[in-house]
């Protein structure tokens, strides 16, 4: 007499029986790896639970609650920001919790993410987003290299948000040349925030030949990851930095800094030779 087959479902029947029996938990799903594609955990979106949440929340806790959601590529994040930042002006003040939270923001792959961070600061600030506030800010700075720093940054921000944009530009350029290196650093940063394709050639300028290797480091993170240009714009760089590349001589800190920024800016990781970058620009220009 052969062995005895029972049917699976009679063997799964008597398994789950057994680990419910000894107080074991069954457990539905998978264990998932950390690589591989996003695995939705919820909807995605802005429920009517989170907006009734909200609108029991003071501000400062609104404004933490929606910066998180946007981080999290929320759908409808972005709009409640926009709807509600007039009535938390005067309102939401800056919190470890808050600061961290639109770093985030600022750092995160998508503009309009950066540009919810940008919104928050100006609120969180007190800065107006008129003309009027821009010539206030463009006199102080120029009064005083106190607080310039935080003056030249918001001043970035308002550009960038439709405000003043060619005359916050005007503005900025000429601290890139100053012999602070503090303001030269409030440029750069003003420069990255307000994200037009004018502040390309100057961020470009600062990389090659600003006597700090700090600030030439931050002009080219600004030109190929942090700030607020598009990934487009970004592009418009990349025949400056193959033209640095070529030249003797260079330095072996931004020789490294300049292939980073090729690589991040085009995607393409092509040898450290500036031949196989002229030739790679050159054939593609020709498409």
């Amino acid at each position: 007499m052969g062995p005895l087959r029972f049917p699976a479902i009679v063997v799964v029947l008597a398994s789950a029986t057994l680990a419910l029996a000894a107080g074991i938990p069954l457990v539905r799903g998978v264990l998932l790896e950390l690589a591989g594609a996003a695995v939705p955990a919820s909807s995605g979106a802005l429920s009517e639970h989170d907006i009734d949440e909200l609108n029991a929340m003071p501000p400062q806790d609104q404004a933490t609650r929606l910066i998180e959601k946007a981080v999290n590529h929320y759908a409808g994040a972005g709009e409640e920001i926009a709807r509600r930042l007039e009535s938390w002006k005067g309102k939401i003040h800056s919190t470890p919790e808050l600061n961290n939270l639109t770093q985030t923001a600022y750092f995160a792959n998508d503009l309009r993410v950066r540009a919810a961070a940008l919104e928050i600061w100006l609120v969180r600030d007190n800065i107006d987003k008129t003309p009027e506030q821009v010539e206030d800010l463009i006199r102080e700075a120029s009064a005083s290299e106190e607080g310039r720093y935080f003056r030249l940054s918001m001043l970035g921000i308002l550009g960038n948000r439709g405000i003043e944009p060619e005359k916050v530009f005007e503005a900025l350029a000429p601290y890139a040349h100053d012999e602070s290196g503090s303001t030269r650093s409030g440029a750069i940063n003003g420069l990255g925030m307000l994200g037009t394709a004018e502040t390309i050639p100057v961020l470009l300028e600062i990389m090659h030949s600003d006597s700090s290797n700090d600030l030439r480091e931050r002009a080219a993170c600004n030109l190929a990851d942090s700030g607020m240009l598009t990934r487009d714009l970004r592009q418009e760089a990349v025949p400056g930095l193959i033209r640095f590349l070529q030249e003797p001589g260079l330095d072996s800190n931004d020789k490294r800094r300049i292939l980073q920024a090729l690589r991040e800016i085009t995607q393409q990781n092509l040898r450290d030779d500036p031949g196989a970058w002229l030739s790679w620009y050159a054939g593609r220009s020709k498409r």
